[in-house]
């Protein structure tokens, strides 16, 4: 049994360390001073249903990221459920979220989910010996004499999401990153990922302690 959760360990280890989270761009508003967020909701702006499931993930995983910081932090989808803003004006929007306490939304964007399909050409191994060119007989058996490996197909699914970070006080954008996942295997290892990222990518700019 300890053989087997040391091999899953290393499993889940190895599908993280081979997934990467990288910034792509980066905007942080230049009059921005107060930074003393306490209270933040996680809003993912879903593309109806095919990204429902995604922006479960990505909510999640950054409230929870974000309470290990130290913060408050709320998941729209749990608070509010599926529907939460529907058929609401910007005004009902951002009056709601001040009424319920927050001073910051950090807003989720899947902006694009990119398939690619490439082929791997083969391999050629050859038989060990000696080579010489300058007999016809001899340079027609080297390369009847070579071992293939066929070529395959293989895909790769690249995210592109977009983290920013609104000021309710002053329902102004203060912050937005858009990041690029390729391969993360799982919804919550994108989840995962991209929080970390932009998380990082907000300390960095000094917008979380």
């Amino acid at each position: 049994m300890k053989k087997l959760l040391f091999l899953f360990a290393g499993a889940v280890f190895f599908l993280l360390s081979c997934t990467t989270t990288r910034i792509t761009s980066s905007w942080k508003d230049p009059q921005l001073t107060n930074t003393n967020y306490k209270n933040i909701i996680v809003v993912c702006l879903m593309d109806g249903v095919k990204n429902k499931g995604i922006g479960i993930y990505l909510e999640r995983h950054i409230c929870e990221d974000l309470k290990q910081m130290g913060y408050s932090a709320k998941s729209s989808i749990d608070i509010y459920g599926p529907k939460r803003f529907e058929g609401k004006t910007d005004d009902e929007v951002i009056n709601m979220v001040r009424k319920d306490g927050y001073d910051a939304v950090i807003t989720i964007a899947v902006l694009d989910v990119m398939k690619e399909e490439s082929y791997v050409r083969g391999n050629a191994e050859f038989w060990p010996g000696g080579i010489y060119y300058s007999r016809f007989g001899r340079y027609y058996s080297y390369w009847q004499n070579r071992v293939y490996t066929p070529g395959y197909y293989v895909s790769s699914t690249t995210y592109i999401i977009e983290g920013s970070l609104f000021d309710t006080g002053m329902d102004k954008l203060v912050f937005s990153a858009q990041t690029e996942t390729i391969d993360p295997g799982t919804l919550d290892n994108l989840g995962h990922r991209f929080s970390m990222r932009l998380l990082k990518a907000m300390k960095e700019k000094g917008i979380f302690k």
